[in-house]
């Protein structure tokens, strides 16, 4: 203070100085020359001196008190006080329940949406499909009046023709075989028959013989085994050719004479009504006929405007759906982030300096909860640097720092920033300057030492 006093003093007196010489020649005609050249004198001590009067302490590089943006109780203390962290390390967590159920919440909405937008595209897809479908309706039902209009061709009256020919012959076939139900069986099928059966017996007695032998020998093994097996095929076929001879020699059942009675029924049907439509067309189409035609071809136009107004109704249902996927993705980031709020992380790589909360404490919004230093260098931050002399210093001038801890030992620095804005300290109006220290490793530096501050002063400088 006695530094800064002697300064001030200087100061004065160059103000008083320049004051005097403005008067001009008229008040003191021979001063004009010694004015000058004491205020370049008094302006060079300020420069010089500048330093000598500045009191600061020690800072870290950088540090910061961090703070919750939403209040909540202290669920988790994830570190102590002198652990080193690095940057995104979890700190401390509150209590986040809630938020996780909302974000559950969130995330359930957003799936509900993508279900909903995936609805309503493929609803979009089937009314552009049944745009489709209903204007190949109105080709078809066009195409249809004008073939009513125009009469048969002699394509169609040929085709008519062979389709009374088939149902004729369908009718002819279908008696033939109502006909041989009703007769039963061949003399020639029925020998085949008695056959058939015969070859099976064949077939069944010498392997039977071999069975009765192993058996009356009591012999045991796989070949007995494997004829016992060839035994049993060969009496199944006995049976299934026995049955079939028994089946035709019985004659036709009486479901299967109903069945080729039916058969030739529903012939004969076929074959009237082929005829009928055959009669029709060569007949030609009738005035009602051709109003049900153009009436066809009305529904169907009718058709392709409500497709086309349902495409419509669907296309507005897809951007709703988008707009609720997309508020519903907006909800779950802002669940995610109001989540991520309730746990602290280290911005910068550093130290746990202080952590003034315990677990299950209450914080509110903007609380300190822990202050994060980094250690790896040292700040010296001006505490006293008045506006009469922060003028003469400047970014990048070397400065000398003596602390009161180590008397007598000075550390070499410089001026790495000046700040903008003033401060009032006991009525002086003043400027907080940074000094960046050298590296002194082994010095037992603290934060928060006191110090006093020699910057080179310059004249002329700005801030």
């Amino acid at each position: 203070m006695k530094r800064e006093l002697a300064v001030s003093l200087v100061v004065l007196a160059v103000i008083g100085v320049g004051g005097w010489w403005l008067l001009g020649p008229e008040s003191s005609p021979a001063a004009s020359p010694r004015a000058e050249a004491y205020a370049s004198v008094a302006a060079d001590n300020v420069a010089d001196n500048v330093g000598n009067i500045v009191g600061a302490r020690i800072v870290p590089l950088r540090h910061v008190e961090l703070a919750f943006q939403a209040g909540g109780q202290v669920a988790e203390i994830l570190v102590k006080e002198w652990d080193t962290v690095s940057a995104g390390d979890p700190l401390l967590s509150l209590d986040a329940t809630h938020h996780h159920i909302a974000l559950a919440q969130a995330q359930a909405g957003l799936a509900q949406a993508r279900a909903n937008l995936e609805t309503a595209q493929a609803g979009l897809l089937a009314a552009q499909t049944g745009v489709t479908a209903a204007a190949l309706g109105v080709t078809a039902a066009e195409v249809g009046l004008d073939l009513v209009q125009a009469g048969p061709t002699a394509e169609e009256a040929a085709l008519s023709e062979s389709s009374v020919a088939a149902a004729e012959a369908g009718v002819a076939q279908a008696a033939g075989n109502r006909d041989a139900a009703l007769e039963g069986a061949t003399e020639a099928e029925i020998r085949a028959a008695e056959a058939q059966l015969a070859a099976a017996r064949a077939q069944l007695e010498p392997l039977q013989d071999v069975l009765d032998e192993y058996i009356r020998s009591d012999v045991s093994g796989d070949a007995r085994t494997q004829t016992e097996m060839q035994v049993e095929a060969a009496q199944l076929s006995v049976k299934a050719a026995q049955a079939a001879l028994e089946e035709l020699l019985a004659g036709a059942t009486a479901g299967e004479q109903q069945a080729a009675d039916g058969a030739l029924s529903a012939a004969i049907a076929q074959q009237e009504a082929a005829q009928a439509r055959h009669g029709l067309l060569l007949a030609g189409s009738k005035p009602e006929q051709i109003a049900v035609a153009e009436t066809g071809v009305e529904q169907t136009r009718a058709a392709v405007a409500e497709a086309e107004l349902a495409v419509e109704q669907a296309q507005a249902g897809v951007v709703q759906a988008e707009a609720g996927l997309a508020q519903a993705e907006a909800g779950v980031q802002a669940a995610r982030v109001a989540l991520d709020q309730m746990t602290l992380k280290a911005p910068f790589d550093g130290t746990i300096a202080d952590l003034p909360v315990e677990l299950g404490q209450v914080v509110g919004p903007g609380m300190p909860a822990v202050v994060l230093a980094d250690l790896s260098g040292w700040l010296v931050e001006t505490t006293d640097l008045t506006e009469l002399a922060v003028a003469a210093v400047a970014v990048g001038a070397s400065a000398e720092v003596e602390l009161d801890a180590l008397p007598g030992r000075v550390l070499d620095g410089m001026v790495t920033d000046i700040a903008s804005v003033s401060s009032l300290v006991r009525g002086d109006v003043t400027y907080v300057v940074t000094v960046r220290l050298d590296e002194y490793r082994d010095l037992p530096l603290r934060w928060g030492m006191t110090a006093s501050v020699n910057v080179a002063a310059t004249s002329g400088a700005a801030s």
